[in-house]
């Protein structure tokens, strides 16, 4: 699932019954009514009830579930079992609960999990438009597209869907609320040139010879995937999901107790495959990769990939029109203005990029100054070493060396050869120029990160302990009797 920031809609849903986010709200709109009887059903009166009350009262399941559990525990168990539930979550927490929560289309929070995931050589940037000049600004290679839309119950039995090849990895979604992390594994899982960490390669490795449903499984039952999709909840999240479950199948036992109602016959001839249950405003993610050639709309609600079409390998952003194309008639199906979508690219990291630039650029200024001392018959004595600049504990900020720089990255020769003492100088100022500003842009790049990962950080934090411990303070100094009755006398 998702929601929507900043006035675009970032949402999504990980499976079909699951429900939206609207305007800004990261919640679904899933109902969750309070109970009518709310005061009887859930405040224990401070006055033993009558004998008919308490009657009454003892025919429901919960009251009895509640009774027993007040005879059951001793009132000097009742404070430490109240520090056990507001206790702050640690990862082993996070790893043991089984469920998935919703997840915002928020970049920053698919980057820390990039960052969490050991991908860090891969970035995720928002996409505004689908013109050409805006595709052509992301950062390059794009190894995929992160698109969230509105689900609807269209009609989509002309789309020539085929079995998976196997130089795609593709995995069905098996679970609720998975969606974001299933379209991010679609594309992960698909780019071979990028360095992952032990557990993805891995993961990986353990999935390429299974079919999509049950590589779809094996990441629903991955502790180290799911925990980090979870990172950004806190207890109060899970447990919500789990009402919401429980809610869920307590309606669908309901559901299946009533009695069938008889169907209408019709004729074959007019028959069409079954769709899945719409819910005005469920949100959903599927991703969009290249391979080999093809490029492949990837939705893990649908059993089998859809190949979009071929590309030329030789222009490797080539694709990037393809996918805009199919994602325009997405949505262009869907015919209603008021409907949002989002759309996420994932794409190669630039701080490699910008580490080698800047080391090609110092290497070139070591060069030239060493050309520069070696002319005759007048050597350049005033020409600045780049060193000066760029200590070792400032190349360390660079994951750079001296060392690395002179046996890694070649100096720009064409850039230094046939240079008189004015051109020398000139360059030697250019260079020095440039390399503020990739360092500056690297800067840029390391803080981007930083603050994803800060923003998850501050999610995980936990307020509940805190307000927990003020209420009880209150009700330990009589304050919330006095608010109570307050409030009671207002109405």
């Amino acid at each position: 699932m998702a929601s929507l920031e900043n006035g675009n809609t970032t949402a999504a849903c990980a499976d079909l019954d699951d429900a939206p986010a609207s305007n800004g709200v990261r919640r679904s709109t899933r109902s969750r009514k309070v109970p009518s009887n709310y005061e009887d059903e859930y405040i224990i009166p401070s006055q033993k009830p009558s004998e008919a009350e308490s009657t009454a009262r003892s025919d429901r399941p919960k009251r009895r579930a509640a009774e027993a559990a007040r005879n059951q525990i001793a009132p000097q168990e009742v404070a430490s079992l109240q520090e056990q539930i507001f206790a702050r979550m640690d990862i082993d927490e996070r790893k043991e609960y089984r469920g998935w929560v919703e997840l915002e289309s928020e970049p920053a929070f698919f980057n820390a999990m990039l960052q969490d995931l050991n991908a860090k050589s891969l970035k995720v940037q928002e996409v505004f438009a689908l013109d050409k000049m805006t595709l052509a600004e992301l950062p390059k290679p794009v190894y995929g597209l992160i698109f969230l839309y509105e689900w609807t119950n269209e009609d989509e039995s002309n789309e020539a869907r085929q079995d998976c090849p196997e130089n795609l990895w593709f995995g069905n979604q098996t679970t609720a609320n998975a969606c974001a992390t299933v379209a991010l594994m679609n594309i992960i899982m698909n780019t071979h040139a990028v360095k992952l960490g032990p557990e993805l390669e891995e993961f990986r490795h353990a999935t390429r010879p299974l079919p999509p449903p049950h590589r779809g499984h094996a990441l629903d039952t991955n502790d180290f995937i799911r925990a980090i999709h979870n990172s950004v909840a806190r207890r109060n999240d899970l447990l919500s999901e789990d009402l919401l479950l429980d809610n869920n199948y307590e309606a669908a036992a309901k559901k299946s107790k009533a009695p069938a109602k008889k169907r209408k016959k019709t004729s074959s001839s007019s028959s069409k495959t079954s769709k899945r249950k719409y819910e005005p405003g469920t949100y959903h993610y599927i991703a969009f990769v290249p391979v080999e050639g093809q490029v492949w709309e990837l939705d893990g609600l649908e059993s089998l990939p859809l190949c979009l079409g071929p590309y030329e390998p030789a222009a490797p952003d080539a694709w990037l029109g393809v996918a805009s194309d199919a994602i325009q008639s997405r949505m262009g199906r869907q015919n209603d203005e008021f409907l949002s979508f989002n759309l996420l690219a994932v794409c190669q990291s630039p701080l490699a990029a910008l580490s080698h630039a800047l080391a090609t650029s110092l290497s070139t200024a070591d060069a030239l100054r060493g050309s520069a001392l070696g002319s005759s018959p007048h050597p350049l004595q005033d020409l600045p070493t780049p060193w000066a600049d760029f200590p070792d504990d400032r190349l360390a900020c660079l994951h750079l060396t001296r060392e690395r720089i002179l046996s890694e990255f070649p100096p720009d020769a064409t850039r230094i050869d046939g240079l008189d003492a004015a051109a020398a100088r000139r360059l030697a100022a250019d260079l020095r120029t440039e390399q503020e500003a990739l360092e500056a842009r690297y800067a840029a790049e390391v803080a981007t990160v930083e603050e994803a990962v800060d923003m998850i950080r501050a999610r995980q934090r936990d307020y509940t302990p805190a307000v927990h411990a003020w209420v009880r303070a209150l009700a330990e100094k009589g304050v919330l009797r006095e608010l109570i009755q307050e409030m009671d006398s207002l109405d």
